[in-house]
């Protein structure tokens, strides 16, 4: 991520106040994606995306940090999300040691628990059927509006820990009348970790807990992912599976999952390749058959900044 710094007499007002940092970073990708569930002369399409994350810090004086930071993206027919690019809405922080209070756009309890993406394939994730939450909690949006409300994080060591809440608001936003609280607990110990979160929801359908357990096998990385996603529905609801990746080269990985969703009864599954240029960037592709028999596939280049 490449820095500016600001140090102005507007910033800086004595020579004991900090100087405000502000950041650049993101990724740029591009290539071709196939999803056989589009009309026949739609199938094969162009696909690209241009991100940018914008991050203005400060200290205080008394050894507290500040943060801001928004994301703008675009993609090759505008936002994923609401149909033309643009940015998100911001999050706001403060943070000491190892506690981080935000508010603003919530990032989410189990869009942050360690294991969640393991075995994200090909350019776009390939529609992330991997994730074994289905969505149905809260995350952390790019070129649109996100749910507002707050997080609480904490580390120590190896212990980490993560709550968020969106709370009910009507009028403007996203949230609506609905409110959402997750909370993950997560121990990494050598080469392995392990994580666990629960759910608080009154959203029909939400996920009300998930659990992931992974390390390193060898030469391989295997995460286990289950998640039981029937909040107020009842019957069999969960998602479970097993997603690993291992290096074939010293540039060169190879990425996969497999996994059962109890809701349709069907099993995903995806594998994917990286290959490293270096300088950030690299080749990516991958193929993915989804529930229902529904087949994706991408390739393209990605490069970060």
């Amino acid at each position: 991520m490449k820095k500016i710094l600001f140090a102005t007499t507007a910033l800086v007002a004595s020579a004991g106040m900090a100087a405000a940092d502000v950041s650049f970073g993101g990724y740029a990708r591009w290539g071709v994606d196939y999803d056989e569930a589009r009309a026949p002369a739609d199938e094969t399409r162009i696909e690209s995306r241009f991100r940018l994350i914008i991050t203005a810090t400060t200290e205080s004086d008394n050894g507290l940090n500040f943060g801001a930071q928004v994301r703008y993206q675009a993609n090759e027919a505008g936002s994923t999300y609401a149909g033309t690019s643009g940015f998100n809405n911001p999050r706001f922080w403060v943070s000491t040691g190892g506690l981080e209070v935000s508010m603003g756009h919530v990032q989410g309890a189990f869009e942050f628990m360690p294991g969640i993406y393991a075995g994200s394939v090909g350019l776009t994730g390939l529609g992330y059927a991997n994730v074994v939450t289905n969505y149905n909690v809260d995350f952390y949006t790019s070129g649109a509006q996100g749910r507002e409300g707050f997080d609480i994080k904490y580390a120590m060591g190896d212990f980490s820990a993560h709550l968020s809440h969106s709370l009910s608001q009507t009028g403007y936003g996203v949230n609506g009348t609905q409110d959402r609280t997750g909370l993950h607990l997560a121990y990494s110990f050598g080469d392995y970790n392990a994580a666990i979160a629960f759910q608080d929801s009154d959203i029909v359908g939400d996920t009300e807990w998930a659990l992931t357990a992974g390390g390193a096998f060898g030469p391989a990385n295997l995460t286990l992912q289950v998640a039981d996603n029937g909040n107020m529905m009842g019957g069999d609801t969960l998602k479970y599976g097993i997603a690993g990746s291992f290096d074939v080269g010293a540039a060169t990985s190879i990425s996969g999952y497999i996994n059962h969703d109890e809701i349709p009864n069907d099993e995903n599954m995806g594998i994917g390749v990286v290959h490293d240029l270096g300088g950030g960037a690299s080749i990516r592709a991958g193929v993915a058959e989804l529930a229902g028999s529904r087949t994706r596939a991408d390739a393209g280049v990605q490069f970060s900044f």
